[in-house]
């Protein structure tokens, strides 16, 4: 059984070489399991070892992991991707997020990140507007949400005489 109580003590800790010689135990010991092998990729990343965590990423969301660790295995997916430099990556894997967690506006920023990435500011600067818009509680956001949503989709429309 995975001890996820020790491997997250030792992140907390900041002893990620440790919690990674820990994770590589399970993962010799159940490797289809995808909580073990996203643990792997949180590690990986956590070292600054990106490209060593793309295929544990890759593998646990493929084999069905759940839940709140789903969701955060395809932010730590995309956003592995983009800092690799693989954006068109980046984008089909929050595209994909934001199919089953559609409400979920973290998505909605790193996508954002990735579309700027790739070339693609006006998409990106609608995309957090409309984000701000739905969740923002500060009143002047509020008062000026139907304008901030609009302009959201017409950032280069110029109003003529």
């Amino acid at each position: 059984m995975f001890d996820f109580e020790s491997v997250q003590h030792l992140r907390q800790t900041g002893q990620y070489e440790a919690a990674k010689a820990v994770v590589l135990q399970y993962v010799e010991m159940a490797p289809n399991d995808p909580t073990v092998l996203y643990q792997m990729a949180w590690c990986h990343d956590s070292l600054g070892e990106e490209h060593a965590a793309v295929p544990y990423y890759e593998q646990a969301l493929a084999l069905g992991l759940a839940g709140e660790d789903r969701l955060q295995a395809y932010i730590g997916l995309g956003s592995t991707y983009r800092v690799i430099g693989q954006f068109e990556a980046a984008s089909d894997v929050f595209h994909r997020a934001l199919l089953e967690f559609p409400e979920v506006h973290a998505l909605q920023a790193f996508l954002a990140m990735t579309e700027y990435n790739l070339g693609q500011a006006d998409q990106a600067v609608g995309r957090l507007l409309k984000s701000l818009a739905t969740t923002s509680s500060d009143a002047s956001i509020q008062t000026f949400d139907r304008a901030i949503r609009y302009y959201a989709d017409h950032l280069d429309e110029i109003v003529k005489e």
